[in-house]
């Protein structure tokens, strides 16, 4: 899947993503840092990118692309770049021809951290 991370989560998450398949660039990337969102728009239009915020109030006014919504506090413990690779991953293998619009995908269980009823 092609992906544009946005710049407020970290650049790190893109090499993750390139190991697992997924043409994977970040804002940083293509000079967008600090830049308005709708030139962030226009380079994912262009590109056929899904663009990957937390940033979802100047997105979602744009139905014309894929948006995939992610609270930074919804992320597991663990390092946030690795967190965000899986959950951007298993989304993508999930729905590999996702619709336009916005996506809101449920926080993958923390590895690490025993679940209720596990017995750990």
């Amino acid at each position: 899947m092609r992906i544009l991370i946005d710049e407020m989560f970290p650049a790190a998450v893109c090499p993750l993503l390139r190991e697992r398949g997924h043409d994977a660039l970040h804002v940083f990337d293509l000079g967008l840092g600090s830049r308005p969102d709708t030139q962030i728009i226009a380079a994912a239009l262009a590109d056929g990118r899904v663009i990957v915020t937390e940033n979802v109030a100047d997105f979602a006014a744009v139905p014309e692309f894929v948006v995939f919504c992610v609270r930074k506090s919804k992320l597991t413990a663990r390092p946030r770049a690795a967190a965000l690779a899986d959950l951007i991953d298993a989304w993508a293998r999930t729905n590999p021809d996702p619709y336009r619009g916005l996506h809101w995908p449920e926080p993958l269980a923390d590895p690490e951290t025993p679940s209720a009823g596990s017995g750990a």
